[in-house]
Order: C-alpha cells, then sequence, then structure tokens
C-alpha cells in the first residue's frame, strides 16, 4: 500500500513516557489523514507511479496454478509485491482477472494467452488492487468489473455481496460453465472487502445437480500465508469471524492471496512462537523460493490451520492457549498470561505486535 511511504516514518516515533503517548497519538492521527488522502484521486495519482515497465523484471516468475480439468489460473505479478490472477476456461478461450492493479502488464498476460477477458473481480478499492479497473474498462468497454456494494469500486458495473454467485464461463456465451464463484463479505481490511469462492458442481447419483464443492479462494488482504491484512477499517472481531469461514473451507482449498508477504508473514510468527519447527521449516521454504524468483502461493487451507499463527488461534483452544502466553512474552499485556483470553482479543493482540514492529529486531535477525 503506497500510503506507508508517508506514514512510515512517523510510526517509529518514540521518546519514552509521556512523549512516547504524544508521538503515537501524532503518529495515529498522521496515518488517518494519509489514509484518507490515500482512498481518493490522489491515491489514484500515486498509484500510478508505482506501475511495473513492462520491460523491467517481475517481482515473481509467472507460474500456473491448476484447478480443475479445462481451468486453471495463471499468476501474473505485478507492482512491488501484488499477485493478478487470471481465471481461466481453456475451452471457451476466456478469463475473468482478479484485482489487475496495472492494467498494461495483466492485458499483456491475457494477450500472451490468447484469451478474452470477460470480468473483473475486485476484491477491495486500495489501488493496489483496483487502480487498473478503469483503464482495463477503457480499453474493454464490454469487461464486467464486479466488486462490493459497500465499497466504492472504481469502473464497477455489477455490484456483489455477500452469497450472489455467478458462473465462469457465464452461460449467456453459450458455454458450459464450469466454476460458480459465490462471492463472501469480509469486512476488516475494508469495511467492504470481499473474498471469491471457486466452487465445482457436484452431481447427484442420479444425475440431478448436487452441492457446490469449493476448491479456491482469491482471499485478497484478508487472508494471507502465514498472515493477515492490517484492520485498517474494521476489528478483531471482525477479522476472527473471516479466520473461521476460511478455516470451514475443505482442508485443500487453494489460498490465492493478494501479495507475496510469505517470507516476512512466517519471520514474524517464528519470532513469536521460537519453537515451532513446522514454522520454522516454512520460512525456510519460502526464503529458497524467493530467491529462486518464485511465488509461494497457493497455500492450501490445511497448510495454513497446520501452520499460521491466526489460523491456528481460531481453530485450536490448544494453539491459542500456547500463542496467548508467547503474546504474554513479547507484549507483556496481563491479559494473556495465564492463556484463557478471548479469541478475538488473541487476534487483536497478534495483530499490534506486527504492526508497532515489536518483535521486528527478532525478524530481521
Amino acid at each position: 500500500l503506497s500510503l506507508f511511504f508517508f506514514c512510515s516514518p512517523l510510526t517509529t516515533m518514540s521518546t519514552g513516557g509521556w512523549g512516547d503517548g504524544l508521538g503515537k497519538m501524532i503518529s495515529k492521527g498522521a496515518f488517518n489523514v494519509g489514509y484518507a488522502l490515500y482512498k481518493t484521486r490522489i491515491g489514484h495519482h500515486i498509484h500510478q507511479q508505482t506501475l511495473s515497465d513492462p520491460s523491467g523484471t517481475p517481482h515473481s516468475l509467472p507460474s500456473t496454478i491448476p484447478v480443475i480439468p479445462g481451468v486453471h489460473i495463471s499468476v501474473v505479478p505485478i507492482l512491488g509485491d501484488n499477485y493478478c490472477y487470471l481465471l481461466v476456461d481453456r475451452a471457451s478461450k476466456s478469463c475473468l482477472a482478479v484485482d489487475p492493479a496495472d492494467a498494461e502488464v495483466v492485458l499483456a498476460a491475457v494477450d500472451a494467452e490468447g484469451l478474452s477477458l470477460l470480468g473483473v473481480l475486485t476484491t477491495h478499492t486500495h489501488w493496489d488492487h483496483s487502480g487498473g479497473n478503469e483503464a482495463i474498462r477503457s480499453k474493454l468497454p464490454n469487461c464486467k468489473v464486479y466488486g462490493g456494494r459497500n465499497e466504492n469500486v472504481p469502473g464497477l458495473t455489477d455490484s456483489v455481496g455477500e452469497g450472489d454467485t455467478f458462473w465462469f464461463p457465464p452461460r449467456s456465451g453459450g458455454n458450459e460453465p464450469q466454476i460458480a464463484i459465490k462471492v463472501w463479505e469480509t469486512p476488516c481490511h475494508t469495511v467492504g472487502h470481499l473474498m471469491y469462492i471457486l466452487n465445482t458442481q457436484q452431481k447427484n447419483p442420479d444425475g440431478s445437480d448436487g452441492e457446490l464443492q469449493p476448491v479456491g479462494v482469491f482471499t485478497g488482504d484478508t487472508v494471507f500465508q502465514g498472515g493477515t491484512g492490517k484492520f485498517f477499517e474494521g476489528t478483531p472481531k471482525q477479522m476472527t469471524d473471516n479466520l473461521i469461514r476460511v478455516s470451514k473451507l475443505p482442508p485443500d482449498t487453494k489460498i490465492m492471496c493478494g501479495h507475496e508477504y510469505t517470507v516476512t508473514n512466517y519471520k514474524y510468527a517464528l519470532a513469536i512462537e521460537p519453537d515451532n519447527k513446522a514454522v520454522r521449516e516454512r520460512v525456510e521454504w519460502a526464503i529458497q523460493q524467493r530467491q529462486q524468483r518464485k511465488s509461494t502461493v497457493p497455500s492450501t487451507v490445511a497448510d495454513e490451520m497446520a501452520m499460521s499463527p491466526y489460523m491456528r488461534v481460531v481453530s485450536s483452544k490448544t494453539a491459542c492457549g500456547k500463542l496467548c502466553i508467547c503474546l504474554h512474552g513479547v507484549g507483556g499485556d496481563p491479559r494473556f498470561e495465564d492463556g484463557r483470553a478471548d479469541v478475538a482479543d488473541v487476534i487483536g493482540e497478534m495483530r499490534r505486535i506486527r504492526d508497532e514492529n515489536i518483535v521486528k529486531a527478532k525478524m530481521d535477525a
């Protein structure tokens, strides 16, 4: 998020005692002003300055994620650490783009696969996710832009919300639909943040349509590998509810998140829980991937429930109790000393410690 180029110097202000409190007040005020500006056209102008040089080297190598026979996801690295995803139906040679914030790079990827771009799925309004919508619409006027009804999504043509479901490819195009895309409202990072759940249609023994089976989820900036997005416009309780919903998806559901944050997220997890062998191995794996410019996406729900501290807290009382005590050792809050704190309080404290860089020295070690 470009906003942090404005605010990062102030967030480190600390003079001790009352001065420390004053510094935090100033920092919070400056952040609020910067964030409000970022969500205006000023932020869009800043976003335009961060667009990738098409002739330059992207932060990661492009990759492909299989979904079902005939359908795959092309991972398109954009900006400094963002990912756009192309959901591709090979039979119809059509696709949907998730958060194509750099229109030029994304349209080049669409053309390289010989595809028709039918629509854009916008997870939220931050410019590093929605900043390419209008440019795409200007070049492809028939391309639909889907986004949350609780946000001012640039280029929006179709507002969607909780429970809405649509097919890809659309039946109206004369194609046989392969994927049912279901919308979840997941407020916290932004008030109108959405996730898009990819489902296949199961068949009953008599050949009739059965239940929808989740196979993947585009999580935007709500759930990352090993972490969550910042709570810009929501509460720990809202994020906890979002995490619980994701934890209840089938274990093999693929998670496609909005940024390449895996190394830093799992370094943070290791800093607060240094005796966790699985997390240590995940850090080592992620570092090796990034040294080769390989993407770390996707993960799965099972991966995150086994290793992400946030997902473990919402899915296991034992893990929640252990992480409570770890957080008390790091942050000193007496609420967490006996390991019995409310789950939402644990999620909030975990995010606070990360946001305030309390364990940054351990992460950098």
